[in-house]
């Protein structure tokens, strides 16, 4: 698909403020946007997204990220501005059949506005049009917003006595 069709294919989301955002499969050619997103974000969203100190992905990582053989990343951008990305989330294929692995970050300033929920619950309905029958999320213990966010999808927990939790939502 070409990076046009990519843009075209956005599912338009609203979120409770009423502000209209728009999610669509990332293409190779987000790689700046993707860049810029992540040095608006701070290392401490960083850090609870990467459970490390990474500053943004190397032009290899992206293109793992958003090779339709790995999984599915999406972009997310205002519906006003389509070229400003301000979250990503991927669901990428593991080596568990059926198990999609779920990981979201979203700019600082777009935080608390049920960006985060409305992204996850639109993962859940991608990974299930991907054929997984559950999705995979490794989150921090301090992470209490995702947390949050997963539980709406009736997440458990696989491993709970590490700092990293092992989360499970079934699909």
């Amino acid at each position: 698909m070409s990076d046009a069709s990519r843009r075209d294919a956005a599912q338009s989301i609203t979120l409770p403020d009423g502000t209209a955002i728009r999610t669509r499969a990332a293409a190779p050619a987000d790689l700046v946007p993707v860049q810029e997103l992540h040095r608006r974000c701070s290392p401490g969203s960083r850090a609870l997204r990467y459970h490390a100190g990474k500053s943004g992905l190397s032009p290899a990582e992206w293109r793992q990220l958003s090779s339709p053989e790995r999984g599915t990343t999406l972009v997310t951008t205002p519906a006003e501005r389509t070229d400003h990305i301000i979250a990503m989330t991927n669901v990428m294929r593991t080596d568990q059949h059926g198990v999609g692995e779920l990981a979201i970050l979203v700019e600082d300033a777009w935080q608390a506005r049920g960006l985060g929920t409305a992204l996850a619950e639109h993962a859940a309905t991608v990974a299930r049009r991907e054929g997984h029958h559950e999705l995979a999320a490794a989150v921090a213990a301090s992470n209490k917003p995702m947390l949050h966010v997963l539980e709406k999808l009736d997440a458990t927990p696989v491993d709970a006595t590490s700092p990293v939790l092992d989360l499970r939502i079934p699909l």
